[in-house]
């Protein structure tokens, strides 16, 4: 999943500044009177927005084919000097004929320097002019690598629109000698609708852009009252905006509007003679934008669902699923979303839960105790434990008849439905019904849609298995209250080992990529089960009682190095000591060792054929206990010693750290990597000290 802003209320502050600047340097655009002035402001203006340190203007010399850096602001002293010959690098060439805005740029040939200048990164790139006789491409850079705001793509935009009209407008001005054959071929070089008006907005010129939106295929437009060209529709739309700009006190307005399906960010600006008009497309980049955002808030929204069912217990975890299903309904727009669970033989099938949106009927009551053997299409499809949707109920093939007629009975269009599996067992589905009309739902929903089917899965199977073991308890606790006691220790370990591998396998997830290579991840998450295996083994042995932290390094370390790569030679020097940790502690110190020792196999033994490594421990004052593990590999690197860098690996070690020993990390490089994890010893509700 993906990805969060840092700091929402920073970035709305940016959004704020950023967007105070930009109609001030629209307004001195406005002003210019030729086009050499106007490229000159807009690379001067560039880096009064936060985080742009240069910018320039790059064009194609037709002779050489060689970009020529025309125009630039900010770069340092090599370029400003000698920036009317200073000429592309081999990387940023082949950028530069970029047919569209690149943003952000690759960092491959992305950055460049002259004559020993500090390097230059560069973050996006413009197209301004684009020809077949002419290139030119304005770029913005930084000193610094890394993406700038989210905004600045959009700014640049707004503002090169503004430019390229209002340079449209002083050739428009320029050329009032030219033929109107020049204006027309002017005009018809933009790509998107442009027009001029009279003052008393009869039409004077547009491009075959504006004919094409408009369905306007007359000849002899001149002269012609803008609403007869335009229509209706689109006349209301503009009556307005044309109003506001033929006002003596206003130069220009923007105004953004869907028209016939597209949306369009207009520019219109006056003229001596009327208006011109530039209305620039951007359905693309709005719908990508909205795809983006909502993406983002329905991963948000699945992740605190995924993480709120871990917590849940007993009636609160019903309660959990309705709230799911509604949420979940409503954020995909779909009718009614469900829950089926099976019993355990698979022959019996209730939907205990269900959500509707308004005016759809609900179905649960007619879905007690179905009979799975009825349905074997359906059957057959979820035993592949794999999502599928139906896009068309008439569609299903022959032998689904007894499925159809399921539905149809329940008045589906479409069906999305969720296999809910643990382990190979296959224990319920979520359905999610279209009443209204036919859909299809995207990959990137399924994709996310089955990790709320795991997570409900998880919830479930662990209710399940907690309530079995409170019948456990409850024969037990009649036989002998001693079997009572450590029935009750023992299911309390269980369900926090349950907890603990089920917040690993979550948090695997997320951080892993569909590029994460699957070995690493099946090792690192075996690794990491082993630990709590072993811990758990040496707990059991010990009948739960504390344990001697050199044998429990010493056990952990040396199942962790096992796995290292044939011909690497390992050795591991742990301290000898009295300290013993209780049965939580042992679990959080196994878990940190056992990736402590992960990330010295994988990074500390890379291109070395041996590795030594060091646990040291000892008691301080005031009860703390300090364990220090270290390796003579290379060390950190920085951006991991200022937290600029995060893993799992890390992330686990920082959380286990604070929240279950309440304790603190530190890491630093001294001959090799070296962590540091202080935590006290615990107390008893009577005051005892319970590691002894």
């Amino acid at each position: 999943m993906s990805g969060f802003y840092a700091n929402g209320r920073e970035r709305s502050q940016l959004i704020i500044e950023h967007f105070d600047i930009l109609p001030a340097v629209c307004i001195e655009l406005n002003s210019l009177e030729d086009s050499s002035s106007v490229f000159k402001h807009i690379v001067d203006s560039a880096p009064r927005f936060k985080g742009i340190d240069s910018a320039g203007i790059y064009v194609l010399d037709s002779s050489s084919g060689e970009f020529i850096l025309e125009y630039a602001t900010g770069l340092p002293g090599g370029f400003v000097d000698s920036h009317s010959s200073t000429r592309a690098g081999s990387g940023l060439h082949e950028m530069l004929h970029c047919k569209e805005t690149v943003y952000p740029c690759p960092s491959e040939g992305s950055s460049f320097t002259y004559e020993g200048s500090p390097q230059v990164f560069i973050k996006g790139l413009f197209p301004l002019i684009r020809s077949e006789t002419a290139l030119s491409v304005m770029f913005i850079a930084s000193s610094e690598p890394g993406a700038l705001s989210q905004e600045i793509p959009r700014i640049m935009d707004i503002m090169l629109t503004v430019a390229k009209a209002i340079i449209s407008r002083i050739d428009l001005e320029s050329s009032a000698r030219r033929t109107e054959m020049e204006h027309s071929l002017l005009l018809e070089g933009v790509r998107d609708p442009v027009y001029a008006l009279g003052d008393k907005l009869e039409m004077k010129y547009c491009n075959g852009a504006f004919r094409q939106l408009v369905c306007f295929e007359e000849e002899g437009i001149e002269e012609t009252p803008f609403s007869e060209v335009a229509g209706l529709e689109l006349t209301n739309i503009m009556r307005e905006k044309f109003d506001e700009v033929l006002d003596p006190d206003n130069a220009f307005c923007f105004s953004e509007f869907e028209y016939r399906g597209r949306i369009f960010n207009t520019l219109i600006s006056r003229t001596p003679d009327g208006l011109f008009v530039l209305m620039n497309d951007i359905t693309e980049a709005e719908q990508t934008r909205k795809k983006l955002n909502f993406r983002e808030r329905f991963e948000s929204l699945l992740i605190t669902i995924s993480t709120d069912f871990i917590k849940m217990r007993g009636s609160t975890l019903n309660l959990g699923i309705n709230d799911a299903l509604l949420n979940i309904g409503v954020s995909i727009e779909v009718d009614r979303a469900y829950l089926f669970q099976f019993n355990d033989t698979l022959k019996k099938m209730n939907n205990t839960h269900e959500w509707c949106a308004t005016n759809v009927q609900p179905q649960i009551e007619n879905h007690q105790g179905l009979k799975p053997d009825n349905y074997p299409w359906l059957m057959n499809r979820l035993s592949r434990h794999s999502a599928f949707q139906i896009s068309s109920i008439p569609g299903l093939p022959s032998w689904a008849e007894a499925e159809r007629e399921l539905f149809e009975s329940r008045d589906i269009q479409s069906l999305l439905v969720i296999p809910i599996v643990h382990g190979n067992s296959l224990i319920g589905y979520l359905g999610f019904d279209s009443v209204n009309h036919e859909r299809y739902w995207s990959e990137d929903i399924i994709d996310l849609l089955r990790v709320v089917g795991d997570a409900i899965g998880n919830a479930l199977v662990r209710n399940r298995m907690e309530k079995k073991l409170i019948e456990m308890y409850r024969r037990a606790e009649k036989e002998a209250q001693i079997n009572a006691v450590l029935l009750r220790e023992v299911n309390h370990r269980v369900k926090n080992n349950l907890s603990e591998i089920i917040g690993i396998l979550y948090a695997q997830r997320r951080y892993a990529s569909d590029n994460d290579d699957h070995d690493e991840f099946v090792q690192s998450l075996i690794g990491r089960i082993r630990g709590l295996a072993t811990v758990h083994d040496m707990l059991s042995s010990s009948g739960w009682n504390p344990l001697e932290l050199t044998m429990l390094a010493r056990r952990i370390i040396n199942s962790a190095i096992a796995n290292a790569p044939d011909g690497k030679k390992l050795k591991a020097s742990i301290s000898k000591t009295s300290i013993r940790v209780n049965p939580n502690q042992a679990h959080a110190l196994a878990l940190i060792l056992n990736e402590l020792v992960r990330n010295s196999l994988k990074h500390a033994l890379a291109g070395r054929d041996s590795l030594r490594i060091k646990v040291r421990m000892r008691k301080r004052r005031a009860g703390r206990i300090t364990l220090v593990y270290s390796d003579n590999g290379p060390g950190y690197p920085e951006e991991v010693l200022k937290h600029d860098r995060r893993n799992l690996g890390l992330d686990l070690i920082q959380n286990l750290t604070i929240k279950s020993l309440q304790g603190e990390l530190t890491l630093q490089n001294e001959g090799g990597a070296s962590a540091k994890v202080v935590f006290r010893r615990t107390r008893t509700e009577d005051g005892t000290d319970e590691n002894k």
